[in-house]
């Protein structure tokens, strides 16, 4: 953070103008709302040209978007289902970003018990768009949708694509940390369980809770067949005494669940004894 201030001031393209960069909407999945039935809303990201905005850990640089909710009594959001970012650059800082179009998606969970009529859900979105320039912005979104049977919306399409998109557990592959916790480098291990075993390409890792830094060099080296240990830099901005390395290994070759070629992991540290 302190450096992503420093580079604001430097530059002096520090703006608070709300939208600019982006086009910013709430959908949801059903057109109604059903007692006790959770539902999925999301916030859809259009970015305009050249403009990216920033992943839960951005990085070096950078602001998550973020969404507090004001809802109805009884009802809860859960997290936002974060897609897997791209590298984006900021001032030449490697990030953590979009620049596609993406939808962050929130579970909402109604009462069991709800009276009938419409139920409006408030959202206070922040955020921060780059290009060449850097803008941060907040607005104030609503989404009012009546009580009754849920039937699928006309977004649910976009939902679909969205939840497919998700990243899923590793497939065919066992990954190891052969690092203790805090090592300034942490040496992940990860091998193939096919046969005949697969290669990795252009192998790299996005960490969800900020230990890994984001503007250094990740090294991949194959130790044997179907083999290759991934060489990470630890961050000095991330927390510490991490039990486990939470992320998403994003690579050229399919190595999830769903056949994507991102993938989301929690390796465990090496205990200490």
């Amino acid at each position: 953070m302190k450096l992503l201030i420093t580079i604001l001031l430097t530059l002096g393209v520090c703006h608070a103008e709300p939208l600019t960069g982006v086009d910013l909407k709430l959908v949801s999945d059903t057109t109604a709302i059903e007692p006790a039935k959770p539902f999925t809303v999301g916030l859809h990201i259009h970015h305009h040209k050249d403009y990216h905005t920033y992943w839960q850990n951005p990085g070096i640089v950078g602001i998550p978007t973020d969404i507090e909710w004001t809802l109805p009594p009884g009802f809860t959001a859960g997290p936002i289902q974060w897609p897997t970012p791209e590298i984006v650059d900021m001032a030449g800082h490697p990030a953590h970003g979009f620049h596609r179009d993406v939808l962050l998606m929130i579970q909402i969970t109604p009462p069991s018990k709800i009276e009938a009529g419409n139920k409006t859900l408030h959202a206070e979105i922040s955020w921060m768009a780059c290009a060449k320039t850097c803008h941060p912005g907040n607005t104030s979104l609503a989404l009012t949708l009546p009580t009754g049977e849920a039937t699928p919306s006309d977004s649910r399409p976009l939902f679909t694509t969205a939840k497919e998109k998700l990243p899923t557990p590793l497939a065919n592959w066992s990954v190891k940390l052969l690092s203790p916790p805090n090592a300034p480098t942490i040496r992940l291990l990860l091998s193939s369980k096919a046969n005949p075993p697969t290669k990795l390409e252009h192998l790299y890792f996005f960490s969800s809770d900020g230990q890994v830094s984001s503007d250094r060099p990740q090294r991949l080296t194959q130790k044997a067949t179907g083999k290759f240990i991934l060489t990470l830099e630890r961050s000095e901005y991330g927390p510490e005494k991490s039990s486990h390395l939470p992320g998403i290994l994003s690579t050229a070759t399919p190595i999830a669940r769903n056949g994507d070629k991102a993938a989301r992991i929690n390796p465990a540290y090496l205990d200490k004894k």
